[in-house]
């Protein structure tokens, strides 16, 4: 709002001092050329004027008035004088006798109100106009008899200020140009700043929101760790049952045991501690991991395909609990975007030293909008999630030399590959 203030303060104020010297040269003009027009009125009768209109070139009125107006123009510098009489047409013309005496004159056209307005006996000065590819002023002046104009002195000059008038105009809108792109580089500076510190708001406010987070996440792990112990050692007990209830309460075991190191790893996060690496098979994880959803698959109407490359194994620089979390968020992300079921591909490839993990769904797909910010803190297309999911699952797959890209369009489901370095054996 300042810069757009500012910007038309300093255009209006070129546009008023543009106003004002054209103004000026315009009034100094006007009087000088009034005043010529005024004495060479005052000089000729009205005997003259009837003397030329009767007897033309043979008479003595013309010829006083020739040489007045020729002497005039030649004394005064200007384009033209001549004597119009009431009934416009041209009596005497200093520069072009012979073209324009005895027929109406060009002034008639070029400045018909002005003279309408001298032939009823006021001295005027006419706007410019151009007569012969010239700009020309007229100043004319009446020659009265008892009160009534008989004919009219009409002198025209070149307004010669009209080219430093044109060149100011032209460097005043240079410095309204130059003043209006310096206010809007100013300008520009501002609102850039304004959005780098609208950016920094936003970093500091998520850097809070996860320091918050650091903080509850360290809480809730040190208080799962009871519960976890109470869930595995009932896990325990259920594998006196059949086979199929030994199968589940293993699969419950291993789970708790997993949730375990989750958590310890976590608490070791929170104490900035750093645990050795471990590796593990992405393959085997993500066989484990799969068949653990069986029955959310099953539950949720959900087909799988799964496709493999012909490794059996692929060691990588993860340990199998976090590979497991990778999986399991995208796996679940996928299983969520089709709420009516649908079809998940999962597919593995080997690519020069590397392992790929495909995994795509049919569901409604991503925005173009959120797509580039997705895998970050609090974004996310659920309308009660966090958006940690992806973000852990990135972070996890990075610490291992690795990458999870995302791939996404609306309306044609999502695909999401998990990229992992092979570790060499």
């Amino acid at each position: 709002m300042l810069a757009a203030a500012t910007a038309i303060v300093t255009a209006t104020a070129c546009w008023l001092a543009w106003v004002r010297v054209h103004d000026a040269m315009a009034g100094e003009f006007e009087a000088r050329l009034g005043r010529v027009a005024a004495t060479a009125a005052s000089q000729i009768s009205p005997e003259t004027v009837a003397d030329a209109r009767l007897l033309g070139e043979d008479g003595s009125g013309y010829l006083a008035v020739q040489v007045q107006l020729v002497t005039l123009s030649s004394a005064t510098g200007l384009a033209n004088a001549s004597l119009i009489d009431a009934t416009r047409m041209t009596l005497v013309d200093a520069r072009l006798a012979e073209d324009s005496e005895r027929f109406p004159s060009a002034l008639d056209t070029l400045a018909g109100p002005t003279l309408a307005l001298a032939l009823r006996g006021q001295a005027m000065i006419s706007p410019a106009y151009v007569h012969n590819g010239v700009t020309l002023r007229a100043a004319l002046a009446p020659v009265l008899e008892g009160g009534r104009a008989i004919a009219v002195i009409a002198v025209e000059a070149e307004p010669a200020y009209l080219g430093p008038l044109e060149s100011l105009a032209r460097r005043l809108s240079l410095i309204a140009l130059l003043s209006l792109a310096a206010i809007a580089g100013f300008a520009a500076l501002l609102v850039r700043n304004a959005f780098a510190a609208a950016r920094l708001e936003r970093r500091l406010s998520r850097a809070e929101n996860l320091a918050a987070m650091g903080q509850l996440t360290a809480t809730l792990a040190h208080e799962i760790k009871n519960p976890l112990a109470i869930i595995r050692g009932s896990a325990e007990r259920l594998q006196r049952g059949d086979a199929e209830q030994q199968r589940m309460a293993q699969f419950v075991i291993e789970e708790s045991d997993r949730l375990s190191r989750t958590v310890a790893r976590y608490l070791e996060f929170a104490r900035g501690e750093q645990a050795p690496r471990e590796n593990g098979d992405a393959l085997a994880a993500l066989e484990a991991t799969l068949a653990l959803l069986e029955g959310e698959f099953r539950a949720r109407r959900v087909t799988l395909e799964r496709s493999r490359g012909g490794d059996g194994s692929a060691t990588v620089r993860l340990d199998p609990e976090s590979l497991k979390q990778v999986y399991l968020n995208l796996l679940l992300n996928a299983i969520e975007a089709m709420p009516e079921g649908g079809s998940v591909r999962v597919a593995d490839r080997s690519a020069l030293g590397f392992i790929e993990i495909e995994i795509a769904d049919e569901g409604l797909g991503i925005p173009r909008e959120l797509l580039q910010r997705l895998a970050t803190p609090f974004v996310t297309t659920k309308p009660q999630g966090s958006g940690l999911g992806l973000f852990l699952a990135r972070r996890l797959a990075q610490s291992a030399g690795g990458t999870l890209a995302i791939e996404s369009s609306e309306g044609c489901g999502t695909t999401c590959t998990v990229r992992l370095p092979r570790v060499k054996e």
